[in-house]
């Protein structure tokens, strides 16, 4: 990605500017999905209306994930986006397949190794909301999250095959 190489007025090389290897690409897509599972994690918790990514005001939730940098990784060109409470855990889910499937590899690359809040085409779809009483709903979506850190619905172990 970018420029692999520039030279200075003398002809002497300097060091790239925004060029990033696939290794490193790999592992700031890991650190990004890994803050990722910690804001599911907190939005699993009852009572949790803020996290490091996200407040919750009424019935939505301001979101604004941000890269270990400090800079805001950008959905659809938006520094923040607001999301109905009730789809704010499939949301994040919809966030994961987006961040693992490859769709925010410029955003990442460019808010740690370029200009922050640089506006980006990546998007994450709004989940369809889920039919059924909220509180169901709620308890299927902490079930889920604690089901993919390996946990019971308890938040036990989840056995080990």
């Amino acid at each position: 990605m970018g420029i692999k190489a520039v030279m200075d007025s003398a002809g002497v090389m300097l060091e790239s500017v925004c060029s990033t290897t696939q290794g490193d690409l790999q592992g700031d897509r890991a650190d990004v999905l890994q803050d990722l599972h910690l804001a599911e994690k907190a939005w699993a918790t009852n009572g949790v209306v803020t996290g490091n990514w996200f407040m919750r005001d009424g019935d939505h939730v301001a979101f604004t994930p941000t890269t270990r940098n400090g800079a805001t990784l950008t959905i659809a060109g938006q520094t923040t986006t607001f999301v109905p409470a009730a789809r704010f855990a499939d949301y994040l889910v919809n966030m994961r397949t987006a961040v693992e499937s490859g769709e925010f590899d410029h955003e990442i690359a460019a808010a740690l190794h370029g200009s922050a809040n640089v506006g980006g085409i990546a998007e994450v779809p709004l989940p369809a909301e889920r039919d059924g009483d909220p509180d169901t709903v709620r308890r299927a979506q902490q079930d889920a999250a604690l089901a993919r850190e390996g946990r019971n619905p308890d938040g036990s172990l989840a056995a080990v095959r």
